[in-house]
């Protein structure tokens, strides 16, 4: 089910498409820049949740008893005589390169409060959410991946991703591996090497996450909005990010420029969103 939005993203009239197409890698984060670069922003529509669906009928029991065949008695026969059944076995461990499986426990419902149990680590000064239950579960080098299949996995894994393919040093393993292939991934790349390693870090100016919601979430396509701070100016910016669940995994979609949103809006408040921050 798709959520409409009570906040649609307005495209900054003030920012010409050919410079946020140019400035597309500065996705999430960075905003002290080179002349050269972009900033791009973060906003958040309406919530709702998602009913559950329905199950389908069960087929029809034959109204009375099949006839039996000599085979099939005979078969029969050979199972009565066998011993019953070892219970099933629990599934293998995933490998180091695979996911884990999502449990069925975990709630679908879209999240309208911060989620509980989360801890907040600085990646190159932007502090990054980690769940128990949504991930990410597997760390290797500059790569956080593995989120749960649910709304709060793809929340987590919108705004790790969106931070990791600007900042991490190995910002190419992290496309490689995290961002859907594509127009948009191979435009990104191109621009993006360009730009020389560390650009902007000296001078600070990152922008934290401030708040969150869901434009839009199916089990396949989530579109969050998020939020961020500037701590120099106080601004607060929006960036409409989407994640497409590939294999066993989240994953970032850029526009086909390479840029991560296709809108960017200035808000004045966190009217509407659900605050949520690790610093």
């Amino acid at each position: 089910m798709m959520l409409t939005s009570r906040r649609p993203a307005a495209s900054d009239p003030a920012t010409p498409a050919s410079s946020r197409g140019a400035a597309l890698w500065a996705a999430v984060v960075l905003v002290a820049l080179p002349a050269a670069l972009a900033v791009v922003v973060f906003v958040l529509p309406g919530r709702d949740s998602t009913p559950g669906r329905s199950l389908p009928p069960a087929p029809a029991r034959p109204t009375g008893p099949p006839a039996a065949s000599a085979e099939s008695a005979g078969s029969a026969g050979s199972a009565a005589s066998a011993p019953a059944d070892a219970p099933p076995s629990a599934p293998p461990a995933p490998g180091p390169d695979q996911c884990p499986a999502t449990p069925r426990a975990l709630t679908r419902a879209l999240p309208a409060r911060p989620p509980a149990g989360v801890t907040w680590t600085l990646f190159h000064g932007v502090a990054q959410p980690t769940s128990p239950e949504h991930g990410p579960h597997r760390r290797q080098a500059d790569v956080d991946r593995c989120f749960a299949h649910t709304p709060t996995g793809a929340l987590i894994a919108a705004w790790q991703i969106a931070t990791r393919f600007v900042l991490a040093d190995d910002w190419r393993r992290v496309v490689e591996l995290q961002v859907m292939p594509g127009p948009g991934r191979d435009a990104y790349v191109a621009q993006r090497a360009r730009i020389r390693a560390g650009a902007g870090r000296d001078a600070g100016g990152y922008g934290q996450l401030a708040a969150f919601g869901f434009a839009s979430y199916t089990p396949q396509v989530a579109t969050v909005q998020l939020v961020s701070r500037f701590a120099a100016t106080g601004q607060l910016q929006v960036n409409t990010v989407t994640v497409v669940w590939s294999g066993d995994d989240w994953r970032l979609l850029l526009q086909p420029g390479g840029s991560i949103s296709p809108s960017l809006q200035a808000v004045s408040s966190l009217t509407g969103f659900v605050p949520w921050a690790g610093v």
